[in-house]
């Protein structure tokens, strides 16, 4: 019995910390799966019923701006100039990383909506390359934001035209623990006060 229970204790701390941990994408659809795109295919922008559809809002100037997916997995592929972008919210600021993963060249950008300001470093921050961009940003309590991606077009010194994007996430560098946590460590703590023996008295 009080093996049992010091199971049960330890069951429910362990979930309340794993609770907590869970750092919340804000970007929605920010992996770019769609149902509507079969395996090893891809479907225009256009095709894609557009913001509807992916989330993102798009300005094609190449008309070839799309979703394409590699053996299962699916990413947005910039023509030359095409650009996208998606809004979002956050309700307790702090500190937040940005995170994407591209290969190409173009640029990115963050707007704060509410105030009509950049939070990046200028209108445009230059990726080339391939890689995992991880940026730190401090964001504002209840402010709603908007976030841009673009390739660039063709004649520019040590740059490709194109641009591939997968993987963007802004997530809390210390994640706010979801109210659920707060009450499984009031239980795991009254399981374990339960099962505690009492101490003697000399």
């Amino acid at each position: 019995m009080h093996k049992t229970l010091t199971s049960i204790a330890a069951a429910l701390l362990l979930a309340a910390l794993g609770t907590g941990a869970q750092a919340q994408n804000l970007i929605t659809n920010g992996d770019f799966e769609l149902s509507t795109v079969a395996t090893d295919s891809f479907e225009t922008y256009s095709n894609l019923g557009g913001y509807t559809a992916t989330l993102w809002g798009s300005d094609s100037t190449s008309g070839t701006h799309k979703i394409v997916d590699v053996a299962g997995n699916q990413f947005m592929q910039f023509g030359g100039g095409d650009s996208a972008s998606t809004a979002f919210g956050v309700g307790t600021g702090g500190a937040y990383t940005l995170s994407f993963d591209y290969e190409g060249s173009g640029f990115w950008a963050l707007y704060n909506s509410d105030t009509s300001s950049y939070v990046s470093t200028g209108p445009l921050v230059q990726i080339n390359g391939m890689g995992t961009d991880n940026t730190a940003l401090t964001l504002s309590n209840s402010t709603n934001y908007k976030l841009f991606f673009g390739s660039v077009g063709a004649g520019l010194p040590g740059m490709v035209t194109g641009l591939q994007l997968d993987n963007v996430s802004v997530t809390a560098v210390t994640p706010v623990p979801a109210p659920g946590a707060y009450a499984l460590v009031v239980a795991g703590r009254a399981v374990r006060a339960f099962i505690s023996p009492p101490r003697q008295q000399r």
